[in-house]
């Protein structure tokens, strides 16, 4: 097939592209900066002004949208101005503009990467943005899967390794995450791709649901690093959204645990 992946050159869309390449497909990736990979086919645009979006999607069969604009990942930290709002540039507008594209195109799939628990943390803005993108995919007239997953290790590593700089290291004592391994989980969205649309996939979570305070524990262990952590008490309601945003009851879990993926 001929597969659109945008995201392409980010840890998530890179794997995918691999493995859409490995399984004999015609992938095209767009991308503010284009790379060099043999075998894909490139093109220079951005979601975030719609720059080349028409044609990226122009004769393809398929579409991976994994792009995202989430500034605290992109740092590694989070910062006060992330509880207020969150950019709309490529997770609403370039989503809308990507499925008017699709549709005029007749693309037979469009895949859309999302989180699990986006409901229960609808608080934070970021969490609103994805939550439109996905109500604009399912509102459109192009068939579709919805692939969510939990938080990826890369990112609680990148996280993690911000907090050394705290004087004080202060974290809920009860709240749970099932962080999962991103290559792993492009495993999955290959995997819809094969399968052709089929709304609501499974969500995807790693194979523990740990305490934030035990993941930061481990973190610490694996890089030879020892710091007090402050169990902060939160009210039952928040700590138990936490959980249900970083958590699935019903996902198909990866194999690799936290430790392993650290010790890698």
């Amino acid at each position: 097939m001929n597969v659109l992946v945008t995201g392409g050159t980010g840890h998530l869309g890179s794997a995918i592209v691999t493995r859409l390449d490995r399984d004999g497909h015609q992938v095209r990736v767009l991308a503010r900066s284009p790379g060099s990979a043999p075998g894909i086919e490139w093109v220079q645009g951005d979601l975030a002004t719609g720059e080349g979006v028409r044609e990226a999607v122009a004769g393809v069969e398929v579409v991976v949208h994994a792009a995202t604009n989430s500034p605290a990942a992109r740092r590694g930290r989070f910062r006060l101005g992330d509880f207020v709002r969150s950019p709309a540039d490529v997770d609403v507008d370039g989503t809308s503009a990507l499925l008017a594209a699709a549709e005029r195109e007749r693309v037979a799939h469009f895949v859309h990467v999302s989180i699990v628990g986006l409901e229960h943390l609808r608080r934070l803005p970021y969490a609103r943005r994805k939550l439109q993108a996905e109500q604009l995919v399912r509102a459109s007239g192009v068939p579709w899967s919805i692939v969510r997953a939990t938080t990826f290790y890369w990112l609680l590593d990148r996280l993690c390794h911000s907090m050394l700089d705290q004087r004080i290291i202060a974290l809920p004592g009860h709240a749970r995450m099932a962080p999962g391994d991103a290559d792993e989980f492009a495993d999955h969205v290959v995997a819809a791709v094969a399968d052709g649309p089929a709304g609501d996939r499974p969500d995807f979570a790693g194979p523990e649901d740990l305490t934030l305070v035990e993941l930061l524990e481990q973190y610490l262990a694996a890089r030879g690093s020892t710091r007090r952590i402050r169990r902060v008490p939160l009210p039952g309601r928040m700590q138990a959204a936490i959980t249900a945003g970083g958590t699935s009851a019903t996902a198909r879990r990866g194999a690799t645990r936290w430790a392993d993926w650290l010790a890698r």
